[in-house]
């Protein structure tokens, strides 16, 4: 680390300062620098310093008599550090976390999966203000990353307010996000397939597709990609509604139709190759 480095001068602390201090001029510095935050100026090198500035620091309030607290507040906090840096995989204590320490975790973990778990967690708290603040986030693509996250635990949020926000998500331009919302929309019910595939037809095909009969099977089956799909709905490996979805994703998303059931996870990898393979053969 450069000589220069004073993790207290970075964060704006002093040497006796607290777990609470500590936390909160953190925060404050990563709406500050996070290059995903719409608050501040954006700085990817500040915002590694600072989270640097904070690791060092927190080792060392952790280990001081004040810092520590009881033993059991001692355990979580330490539980929290290193969901924080990815260093524990997550277990069911973890839904047991305060509401500010996940949203520690989902603002600041660099683990995908810390931040999706915690987003589960924070749903699970049913509270309305909370579940307001992460549905306006779901809304809206500043932070991705976090955004990303809460999209993945929708399932776990009240159906009447998420529902509409997934079918609307569902119609996006980025294949990744897209994917997330009707994999959510299905866990939550996958009755929903009819809606999903409405606003996707509505979203991405032009007036003349969406009222002749392009989903009729007989006018769909006619290149190789759909002869895969046909393949699969035989096998049982793919119902109709979700082949239909991935064509119609396929019209707006210019890539093989194995690459959209992927993303949309309808299909393993050794299952498309087995078909592809008899497909060949043929």
């Amino acid at each position: 680390m450069n000589h220069t480095f004073s993790p207290y001068a970075e964060l704006g602390v002093r040497p006796d300062v607290t777990h609470q201090e500590l936390k909160q001029a953190y925060r404050q510095a990563v709406l500050r620098y996070h290059p995903d935050s719409a608050v501040g100026a954006a700085n990817s090198l500040k915002f590694h310093a600072v989270t640097e500035a904070y690791k060092e620091l927190r080792a060392i309030v952790d280990q001081s008599p004040r810092g520590k607290g009881s033993d059991d507040q001692y355990s979580k906090l330490r539980k929290k550090n290193q969901l924080l840096d990815g260093e524990q995989p997550i277990d069911p204590q973890t839904l047991e976390l305060g509401t500010p320490d996940l949203q520690q975790l989902l603002c600041e973990s660099d683990n995908s999966h810390v931040r999706q778990v915690a987003a589960i967690a924070l749903f699970l708290k049913k509270e309305s203000a909370l579940t307001r603040e992460l549905l306006a986030i779901a809304k809206q693509p500043a932070m991705p990353s976090i955004r990303k996250a809460i999209l993945s635990a929708m399932h776990i949020g009240p159906r009447k307010k998420v529902v509409p926000i997934l079918l609307s998500v569902a119609c996006e331009s980025d294949l990744e996000i897209a994917a997330i919302a009707i994999q959510q929309l299905e866990k939550i019910d996958e009755s929903l397939r009819g809606k999903i595939l409405f606003k996707l037809r509505i979203a991405h095909l032009s007036l003349w597709e969406r009222t002749k009969r392009v989903f009729d099977p007989d006018l769909l089956l006619i290149t190789q990609y759909s002869q895969l799909g046909d393949q699969l709905r035989q096998k049982g490996l793919l119902s109709q509604e979700q082949l239909q979805i991935a064509l119609v994703l396929q019209k707006k998303f210019p890539l093989l139709l194995g690459q959209i059931l992927r993303y949309l996870n309808y299909v393993q990898p050794h299952e498309l190759r087995s078909v592809l393979s008899g497909t060949h053969r043929s």
